[in-house]
């Protein structure tokens, strides 16, 4: 963690609590998006992550609510096997990668190597093809090639700009989703209550939060 700050006191929350991973290759954006989800702004003058970060966005669906724990790492080698330690226990994770470079989108298939091995099974994932604001002569992965590479591999995929803000809370929040209908179904298939409906959007009764957990630079 970059802060020596004490982080401050947690309210107890009625609903339950999801750890997510943003992972990726250095420089892809996953400061940005998180910034731009959790506080609501683009950091202009954004470094980048040494080790792990996080921040926490609670947020209302229906009548629950559900605290998502969103840790920012690293996408620099050196840090890579400390950040494989941080799969352990992960419900959720966002696998990044940058339009307008190439060794982003070539090298997802280690990322998910990573994420085979180290991650919970049954993890939930979306892909984020993201800085989708550049310009068309900057852009090196197509849309269509993002797309088919999620499609291949099971996957969500949205392109998102932490710039303009497309498609950033959509892409959380249908992770959410997901991770919402899993333990509805767990719950229901050991008994436990009725499985609760997630089928309105989760935009919907949105209450934003906002808790930041760290003020390192990342």
């Amino acid at each position: 963690m970059g802060s020596s700050e004490r982080a401050p006191i947690e309210r107890e929350i009625s609903g339950s609590s999801y750890k997510i991973l943003l992972i990726g290759g250095s420089g892809v954006g996953k400061t940005c998006l998180l910034r731009r989800y959790v506080e609501g702004e683009f950091p202009l003058n954004s470094k980048a992550t040494l080790g792990l970060d996080f921040k926490i966005r609670t947020l209302i669906v229906d009548t629950d609510e559900i605290r998502l724990q969103l840790w920012d790492t690293s996408g620099q080698e050196r840090f890579r096997s400390m950040t494989q330690a941080y799969y352990r226990g992960a419900a959720g994770i966002v696998i990044v990668y940058d339009v307008t470079a190439e060794d982003s989108f070539t090298t997802l298939t280690d990322w998910l190597g990573d994420v085979s091995m180290y991650a919970p099974e049954g993890v939930k994932m979306v892909l984020i093809g993201n800085k989708s604001d550049a310009d068309e002569d900057e852009r090196v992965i197509s849309q269509q090639a993002g797309e088919e590479f999620a499609k291949e591999h099971g996957l969500k995929y949205f392109e998102t700009s932490a710039v303009t803000n497309q498609n950033v809370a959509e892409a959380f929040e249908h992770l959410a989703k997901l991770l919402l209908e899993k333990e509805n179904k767990q719950q229901t298939s050991n008994g436990i209550g009725e499985q609760k409906s997630t089928d309105a959007p989760l935009t919907k009764g949105l209450t934003p939060k906002i808790k930041a957990k760290s003020s390192c630079p990342c």
